[in-house]
This record gives structure tokens, C-alpha cells and sequence, in this order.
């Protein structure tokens, strides 16, 4: 004879852990995350003049989305600091390499070289031939 164990059933009272919340707030961060989301892509429509304004409010709620992704989605709000650490290092690690490539493309475009880096905007034309072509 065999012993069949019981299905383990969680009750009400052990559903939610006390570190964990509950479902709504869930649904409260994917809307807030779809707002933020929203607004990122709206920034393709806001006037060319708001470039400066734009690319710091995008790398603002980059930064904001990826805080609150990590520490709800991937529950790194409960885990321990180390994890949390880690992962925010990472996103320091990416916004340094952002921030350097931005400024290697924004600060570093005039070398001080005036033979290239204005390039001719027309075709140059040839000159005219100096003596007739042999026969």
C-alpha cells in the first residue's frame, strides 16, 4: 500500500507574503510604466526646439522605467542590497558608455582638421583639357 499525499493548497492567509505586495499595486506600476512609456513616445512629436529638453527627459525616464522595472518586475525591491547593487551598476555602467559616445558624437565632430571634415556640398568639375587628345 502506498501513501498518497495531500495537494498542498495555499489558504488566504498564506497567499501573500509580507514582503511581496499585493496584485493591484502590480497593476498601478504597468500603468504608471504605460504612461511613462506614453510619454516616451510622444517626445517624436514635441517641437524641434525641445531637443535638449527631449533627450534629457528620455534619459530621465529611462532611467525611472528601469528603477522601477528591476525592483518590482524582477523583485529586486525585495531581495537583498547586493542584487540591487549590482543591477543598478549596471545601469550606471550603460548611461557612462551613453554619455561617452554622446559626447565623442557632439563634442569631438570638429577635430581641428579643416581638410575633411567639411566635405564639398557639389560635384567639383574637371578642367578643361590643356591640349587636344592624340588621334
Amino acid at each position: 500500500m502506498t501513501a498518497v499525499a495531500e495537494p498542498i493548497v495555499e489558504t488566504d492567509e498564506h497567499a501573500h507574503d509580507e514582503h511581496h505586495p499585493n496584485m493591484a499595486l502590480y497593476w498601478k506600476v504597468g500603468l504608471g510604466l504605460f504612461v511613462l512609456t506614453a510619454l516616451e513616445v510622444s517626445t517624436y512629436w514635441w517641437p524641434e526646439g525641445w531637443h535638449k529638453v527631449t533627450h534629457s527627459a528620455l534619459i530621465v525616464m529611462m532611467v525611472i522605467k528601469f528603477a522601477v522595472v528591476a525592483s518590482f518586475f524582477m523583485h529586486l525591491k525585495f531581495d537583498s542590497k547586493v542584487l540591487r547593487r549590482v543591477f543598478m551598476a549596471g545601469m550606471f555602467l550603460a548611461l557612462l558608455v551613453y554619455f561617452g559616445t554622446l559626447g565623442a558624437m557632439n563634442f569631438f565632430v570638429d577635430s581641428g582638421t579643416p581638410h575633411f571634415n567639411n566635405a564639398p556640398r557639389e560635384k567639383p568639375i574637371p578642367p578643361k583639357p590643356t591640349s587636344a587628345p592624340p588621334p
